[in-house]
């Protein structure tokens, strides 16, 4: 999408293995603004010093706190953010678990191709985008679109 700046979206990738956010870093840093922590309190505390953050990347195998439990936690705090798991384990149970509960956008299996992740992001931030342009045009429009209704309903009832 053209007319979006992905650098204005800033996301956060987690992953308790140092090196996996170091390739991160290097690989998405001049696409994407980029936030990391090594494990889900840090992630818990990154969001609450930066409410800009639109999107979450996470490891799913991380000591303390799964992904599982922080995009449960991240969806309940901040139900906008657009969700992604990566993990190399395949579990079924938990892909529902977090469609259901965690507001899944995207699961991703590693290793990961680097091409692929990035346009997932991307995807991810154009959602995300869309639907605050859709929320913002509602909210400009609310009283216009009321209007509209009554007098329709009105018409309908004469």
């Amino acid at each position: 999408m053209d007319s979006i700046s992905f650098k204005d979206y800033p996301i956060l990738f987690v992953d308790d293995e140092e090196m996996a956010v170091v390739t991160f870093q290097h690989l998405y840093k001049d696409v994407f603004t980029i936030h990391t922590a090594l494990n889900g309190e840090e992630a818990l505390r990154v969001l609450e010093k930066h409410p800009e953050i639109v999107l979450i990347a996470t490891d799913q195998r991380m000591p303390k706190m799964t992904g599982l439990e922080l995009l449960i936690e991240v969806a309940e705090k901040y139900p906008k953010m657009i969700n992604i798991l990566i993990t190399a384990y395949s579990d079924l149970a938990l892909v529902i678990d977090l469609v259901n509960k965690g507001n899944l956008f995207r699961y991703i299996g590693k290793p990961y191709e680097e091409e692929f992740l990035q346009r997932t992001l991307f995807q991810g931030i154009e959602k995300y985008h869309l639907l605050a342009v859709r929320e913002n045009f509602y909210a400009a429009n609310r009283a216009a679109i009321a209007k509209a209704e009554a007098e329709k309903a009105k018409r309908g009832n004469g």
